[in-house]
């Protein structure tokens, strides 16, 4: 369809014309075509492979939920599907336990992080430990054990996938699942549950954290997140959760800062949602893929497998890097500590 021409006011060309002279002198002078002064540099991608990549063996995943009557003790479970990397399906894998934060007790919260999980081999169980603010927080870690254990016991020996718990357990935790995972993983072995081998603490509360955390193993592999801009939690969950696990040698445990970086666009935020999927606010960047998700692979890795320990731990250029934006500038890296830090000039996180 044709439309008619519409007549140009005298003054907007007027106004115009002056407008796209200076911009494109100014364009001239520095040596850039017109064009390129709007152009902002691009956050890195997801890397191709290794922790926090897109190199999946398995193309997909499946779920089965259970629930009971009080809805504070329900679980999914994903196990990967779609075998596509080399030889025969392996029919068993290593258990991940994601545990949620304050109200985020619907996967789809963390969809995108359970799905890499999953397509990266493990069997991902989500327990959903309250349902309400109602429910009190003395019983959030009684009620994942009873989920986690719950899930566990449906799995038969001829089962075409399950967890190998010979390998014991990983626990991810973000927000109120960090002092729920860290009860969790102390009580393991009164619970009869995994071996924790390893825990990322993502951005996790102070609250609630049992007296004693000495039943975690010195062995455990323990990495925890602060985000730089994070209001809600900031540093006390890393500070209470390392002042209560100091039998575990510097070896195994790091305390990380993360930073925001508005080199490019879109920028990158350092706050309490990262870990979350768009139903959380969030979305999935540098920040995700080269940070929380590669530490949290590493560290199973670390743990069960003996590889990628330069991603998980030791404040190696692999465990700080989160690439580069598409100019080649370095994407702000995670600091790390082996003990609790100063909060760094300007950091907005709680308790600094």
């Amino acid at each position: 369809m044709d439309y008619p021409l519409r007549e140009t006011s005298p003054k907007t060309t007027a106004i115009r014309g002056p407008i796209l002279i200076l911009i494109t002198a100014v364009a001239m002078l520095v040596g850039l075509a017109p064009g390129a002064l709007a152009a902002e540099a691009a956050p890195p991608p997801q890397p191709a492979a290794g922790p926090g990549g897109a190199d999946y063996p398995w193309s997909g995943s499946t779920v089965r939920s259970v629930t009971f009557p009080d809805r504070t003790k329900d679980y999914w479970v994903y196990e990967p599907s779609g075998w596509q990397g080399g030889g025969p399906a392996p029919s068993t894998a290593p258990l991940v336990v994601l545990v949620h934060g304050w109200l985020g007790d619907d996967p789809e919260y963390y969809q995108d992080w359970i799905a890499h999980l999953a397509r990266k081999g493990n069997v991902v169980v989500f327990p959903r430990y309250q349902t309400s603010a109602l429910t009190p927080p003395r019983e959030f870690a009684s009620n994942a054990i009873h989920s986690i254990k719950h899930a566990l016991a449906g799995y038969s020996d001829d089962a075409p996938m399950r967890p190998d718990t010979s390998l014991g357990m990983t626990l991810i935790a973000h927000s109120y699942g960090g002092p729920t995972s860290a009860n969790i993983a102390a009580r393991w072995s009164a619970e009869s549950l995994p071996r924790p081998r390893a825990i990322l603490f993502a951005m996790p509360y102070d609250r609630t954290i049992d007296a004693s955390l000495a039943g975690i193993p010195a062995t455990t592999k323990i990495g925890c997140v602060v985000a730089d801009e994070d209001t809600t939690t900031g540093r006390t969950g890393c500070d209470a959760l390392w002042g209560l696990t100091g039998h575990i040698p510097a070896a195994n445990r790091n305390y990380l800062w993360m930073f925001s970086d508005a080199h490019g666009a879109p920028a990158l935020t350092a706050d309490h949602r990262v870990p979350t999927s768009n139903n959380g606010q969030s979305v999935l960047d540098a920040l995700d893929w080269r940070g929380l998700w590669k530490l949290g692979d590493a560290l199973r890795d670390c743990s069960v497998y003996g590889t990628h320990c330069d991603h998980a731990l030791g404040n190696t250029a692999q465990q700080t890097s989160l690439g580069t934006w598409s100019d080649g500038v370095p994407v702000r890296p995670l600091a790390v500590s082996t003990a609790k830090p100063a909060c760094p000039a300007g950091s907005g996180a709680k308790g600094c």
